[in-house]
């Protein structure tokens, strides 16, 4: 029986806005950023994910993107970046998030990002949150999983890993036992595993716990 479930979060549970970032690039040309251009923004689009893996807050998001950017700010306006990415760069999540939420078993979350990225979404609230700035380790090392299933008093045969990603969510999962259930919303991932559950949405999810 399946008491805990464990989510990965982007492109599982939310996503990154990319008409956000579009606003923040434009923020960011008041903080004395180069010439706006596409290219700079699809490379600060694809970033962003490392950024919050590395980041251990939104002051120290701002320095890695304007690390990254070449620019240098002051401690007031940097404060005043940071207060900004908080109230703009949210994640946003999935409408079919809605099932995952309500689900009965005790819920967790193993991400690449950072904490303090996904604690601010009030509708998770009721989750227990696992990134590489609180576990000390990340995805696909199989001693994340072990830290979720320990704090989470679980044992394998117990939990069930919904994931996006074969390499860093399923796969890690099948090897330690627990049940592996693929999330692929496009339809484009091929597998040919049967131990591998694979669902289009999370409205799938209750059937297979």
């Amino acid at each position: 029986m399946i008491r805990l479930v464990i989510f990965d979060f982007s492109g599982t549970l939310g996503y990154y806005d990319p008409v956000e970032h579009q606003r923040i690039f434009e923020k960011l040309r008041e903080f004395d950023l180069p010439e706006n251009s596409q290219k700079q923004i699809v490379a600060l689009q694809k970033a962003l994910p490392e950024y919050f893996c590395n980041a251990t807050g939104w002051n120290g998001l701002v320095d890695k993107i304007t690390q990254k950017l070449g620019i240098v700010l002051e401690a007031d306006r940097r404060d005043a970046l940071a207060a900004f990415l908080e109230r703009k760069l949210l994640c946003k999540l999935f409408d079919d998030a809605a099932e995952a939420i309500k689900s009965p078993q005790d819920k967790a979350i193993l991400s690449l990002s950072s904490k303090f990225a996904i604690e601010s979404i009030p509708e998770l609230r009721h989750f227990e949150i696992f990134s590489p700035d609180v576990i000390g380790v990340a995805k696909p090392d199989k001693k994340a999983f072990l830290a979720v299933l320990e704090k989470m008093n679980a044992k394998p045969e117990q939990a069930a890993m919904v994931g996006d990603s074969l390499e860093n969510d399923i796969l890690p999962a099948l090897e330690l036992g627990i049940k592996p259930i693929l999330i692929d919303r496009k339809g484009d991932i091929e597998i040919d595993n049967p131990a591998i559950t694979k669902i289009s949405s999370l409205k799938e999810l209750k059937k297979y716990l």
